[in-house]
């Protein structure tokens, strides 16, 4: 919990950590998330940030709590086409199983 984080998206409630991180040739990213709480309301943070040798930068994303319930909806049904291509095609006879001429 950083001092901008309070400044720019509100006082952190929770810092749930990085959720994604890159190394590059001279720099890095990361992609974090905060729950904070700002004029009174809860608000989901997203964080991108990154740094490379002569600057940085760090990008602020939020949502109120209120769109909760649709973003698990949507978290859920990326879930679930995920698994469904992830999945194994429709398996095919072994080799073995063929018998030639047949």
């Amino acid at each position: 919990m950083s001092f901008w984080d309070r400044i720019f998206a509100g006082r952190v409630v929770k810092d749930f950590g990085a959720l994604e991180e890159k190394s590059f040739l001279m720099g890095k990213s990361k992609k974090s998330l905060l729950l904070v709480k700002r004029r009174g309301k809860l608000k989901i943070v997203f964080k991108w940030s990154g740094v490379v040798p002569f600057g940085a930068s760090v990008n602020y994303f939020d949502l109120k709590s209120d769109s909760l319930p649709k973003l698990r909806q949507c978290l859920d049904e990326i879930e679930s086409l995920a698994r469904q291509r992830s999945s194994p095609t429709p398996s095919l006879p072994k080799v073995e199983g063929i018998i030639p001429g047949r």
